[in-house]
């Protein structure tokens, strides 16, 4: 491979579709890139104006393309590029700012601000999703060789119910004023499922709640993937998280890249869980809301699978839309 040193002063074009870098580019060359520019620029404006609409494929079939959120910057992102709601919300940057957990007044007070720019749409907030590679101050974690294979998420939340109570708390004054909807991490056994549930009954029976908000189970292992029936008695919707998925499915960490070459989210193992889980979910919905959402050559597969409910970045939104315009859904 043969490298160069860069001069001061001198011009240079990164094509990072391409993935290329051009130094001292000439005078043609300029004006190519600067065309290519000016219509991506255009292309970006249309498809931002066209996913303020709702969404159909060629043949009609109505989708829903919602955005992952972490704090309202993203949600405000999320709005501006015409996202039909949140498909996934996590808490876990709030907690981690902190050095101990907020008490239920201070979530709801940062769900009610950070969720505005999105009022009167789907919000489904993921329950706090801790350990592997986001542990905080405020839990002792105890030493784990594997963090991806440890007490993490609803593993963790059920081993610290105070911790759980907070949210669900929260959550359930939260949806008396939007359309709320609650999502369990990192599912692995129905039983996940059915603590969780039992739990917001009770605490919705304290307060006098008789409308629960739906419950849904992240469906992240290739355990739950083939448990959906079971899961199910206890969940109100599915959401398949694609990247655990995939890590649980090739046994290759998503952020190990000495094993890249095992980490295809699109391979025929990880497709097939996705098909098994939507037809055995029939009526019930599901969203898949991890990267293989917003793989735009894989959208079409995804579709004639079944999926109707997309959740991506904020950003990608305008181009999933777009590509779901074209695509048939047959």
């Amino acid at each position: 491979m043969r490298s160069e040193r860069i001069t001061d002063a001198q011009e240079v074009i990164v094509d990072g579709i391409a993935g290329e870098v051009i130094l001292s580019p000439d005078a043609a060359t300029r004006v190519q890139y600067k065309e290519r520019v000016r219509r991506s620029q255009d292309e970006t404006l249309q498809s931002r104006r066209l996913s303020l609409e709702p969404v159909r494929t060629s043949g009609g079939q109505e989708v829903t393309v919602m955005a992952n959120v972490g704090c309202g910057e993203d949600v405000t992102a999320a709005a501006e590029n015409g996202a039909d709601g949140v498909g996934l919300y996590r808490i876990e940057q709030f907690y981690l700012s902190r050095n101990t957990p907020p008490s239920v007044p201070e979530l709801l007070a940062e769900l009610r601000g950070a969720l505005a720019p999105l009022r009167g749409k789907r919000i489904t907030v993921r329950l706090l999703d801790l350990g592997a590679d986001k542990p905080a101050p405020f839990v002792q974690f105890p030493s784990e060789d594997d963090p991806f294979l440890c007490r993490r998420s609803v593993r963790l939340l059920l081993k610290y119910p105070d911790l759980l109570d907070v949210q669900l708390k929260a959550l359930l004054e939260f949806a008396r004023e939007q359309d709320v909807h609650i999502l369990v991490p990192m599912v692995t056994l129905a039983e996940d499922m059915a603590q969780v549930r039992r739990r917001l009954l009770e605490i919705a029976s304290q307060a006098g709640i008789s409308e629960l908000p739906p419950l849904g189970a992240m469906i992240e292992t290739p355990a739950a993937a083939l448990s959906v029936s079971e899961i199910l008695h206890y969940a109100d919707f599915l959401s398949i998280g694609t990247n655990d998925l995939t890590q649980y499915t090739m046994a290759a960490g998503r952020e190990n890249p000495l094993v890249n070459d095992y980490f295809v989210e699109n391979h025929p193992a990880v497709l097939r869980l996705i098909r098994i889980v939507l037809e055995e979910a029939g009526q019930i919905p599901v969203t898949v809301c991890g990267e293989l959402a917003a793989d735009l050559d894989s959208i079409s597969s995804l579709l004639k699978l079944g999926l109707r409910n997309f959740s991506v970045a904020p950003p990608l939104v305008p181009a999933v839309k777009n590509v779901i315009r074209q695509a048939s859904s047959a």
